[in-house]
């Protein structure tokens, strides 16, 4: 009963971000479950990879979208991947004309062990003041993002999520 009477005291605009949020991470999580990633890939790149129109000054949008995904994420009984989040965001973002990148990324280990990571990056918005992306390998990047006006100011993104995933490779 507390989460629905939160829901309820929420402004308009937050309840309606929150919908659409948990929508498109519900569909998300299912697509990265059920679908090969070459074919969600292909989807992104075709309908949202186009530059979007608009401004620089979307900061506000861009921590409700964050929001958003943090609160539906934790209304689901089952953790979301950072994948799932990141498609999400991406979505979401770009929906509203705001720049973002999804970018994915691995970390090798001593041990032949790797760490896969997603984040979303958002032009010179600072989301997420936490270096953590900057250890990772890019190796997908989804969309275009203009290039800071200001060099001190560098694209920073927001982790979708901290879980990430650990598998050994097997180096024969």
């Amino acid at each position: 009963m507390g989460r629905l009477l939160k829901f309820w005291s929420m402004p308009r605009r937050e309840k309606g971000f929150f919908c659409e949020a948990a929508i498109l991470l519900l569909l998300s999580t299912l697509c990265v479950k059920t679908i090969a990633f070459r074919r969600i890939e292909a989807f992104l790149r075709a309908h949202w990879n186009d530059v979007a129109p608009g401004g620089l000054h979307h900061a506000d949008d861009i921590k409700l979208v964050e929001l958003s995904l943090s609160r539906s994420a934790n209304s689901f009984p089952w953790k979301s991947l950072c994948l799932s989040r990141s498609i999400a965001a991406f979505i979401m973002l770009r929906r509203r004309g705001i720049p973002a990148v999804i970018v994915a990324g691995v970390k090798f280990f001593e041990d032949s062990s790797l760490i896969a990571h997603a984040w979303i990056q958002t032009g010179d918005n600072v989301i997420d003041g936490s270096s953590e992306n900057s250890v990772f390998t890019t190796v997908l990047r989804i969309g275009e993002a203009p290039i800071p006006a200001s060099p001190a100011l560098n694209p920073a993104g927001f982790s979708a999520c901290s879980m990430t995933t650990r598998r050994t490779v097997d180096s024969r």
